[in-house]
């Protein structure tokens, strides 16, 4: 197997934990806020700000890059607002309608992109990923304690952990974005057409082993930590629900 297909195929066994993962997320967020405060106002506060920061990345990159291709931006919001359906909006940026595909399909995409940067940085420069993976190959008890000890004892380690937490849970695509996936895969297949229609197979082997890998790796790398954290949120969310439920004597249930 080529190594520079590896990284895609972690890619395509992740996204959909991770996609599922973030709506649970977002779900059980409220309920804890819910159960913590038993005001439903006070709950979306609670959701919105332990997001706050993956929301600016979203909607401001979307902002600037709409001004940057001169889309006129209809509405832009970065607080909360109830939609239809008792559905929590945490943040809105609006663009015409009335724009090609091609600068609709970017400005839609740029948070994922963004996100995608901005995890990868951190994570290869903040946590060293290395040790902590290297353990975990070995089996060895000991020496997997030894690289976790090493990884959790990161500078600011809880203060990196929440910045992935909530730009990972932030930066997937919303509904409202509107990306033509056809048009992405049909420019990568035509420029794939026509470096083999030329015979430069040579270009198209160091595109995909350069370039083509650079990104997969980086995409790897961020979702893989994204994953990582989550879990690890999600057992703290978990543990958190039932303690406030037993001091406080309120239960929960999710639809």
């Amino acid at each position: 197997m080529p190594n520079w297909l590896i990284p895609w195929i972690v890619v395509a066994i992740i996204i959909w934990p991770l996609r599922q993962i973030e709506g649970w997320m977002h779900k059980h967020i409220q309920g804890l806020g819910l159960l913590i405060t038993n005001n439903p106002q006070a709950a979306v506060l609670v959701y919105y700000l332990l997001l706050l920061p993956g929301v600016v990345l979203h909607e401001g990159s979307q902002w600037v890059l709409a001004k940057l291709l001169r889309v006129k931006v209809k509405k832009f919001r970065l607080w909360p607002e109830k939609q239809r359906g008792g559905v929590i909006r945490l943040g809105l940026v609006e663009i015409d309608s009335n724009i090609d595909t091609f600068r609709e399909t970017l400005v839609g995409i740029v948070p994922l992109v963004t996100g995608v940067a901005a995890i990868a940085f951190i994570g290869s420069l903040r946590f060293d990923t290395t040790v902590l993976i290297d353990s975990l190959a070995t089996g060895d008890l000991p020496t997997i304690f030894a690289g976790i000890n090493a990884f959790v004892s990161t500078p600011d380690f809880w203060l990196w952990v929440y910045l992935i937490f909530s730009i990972a849970n932030a930066m997937m695509p919303e509904e409202h974005d509107a990306i033509n996936w056809w048009m992405i895969a049909g420019a990568l297949a035509a420029v794939t057409v026509f470096l083999l229609v030329l015979d430069l197979g040579i270009l198209l082997q160091a595109g995909l082993e350069g370039p083509f890998a650079q990104i997969a790796r980086w995409l790897s790398l961020a979702f893989v930590i994204s994953l990582g954290i989550d879990l690890l949120m999600m057992g703290i969310i978990a543990l958190l629900e039932l303690i406030f439920s037993r001091v406080l004597g309120r239960e929960l249930e999710y639809s």
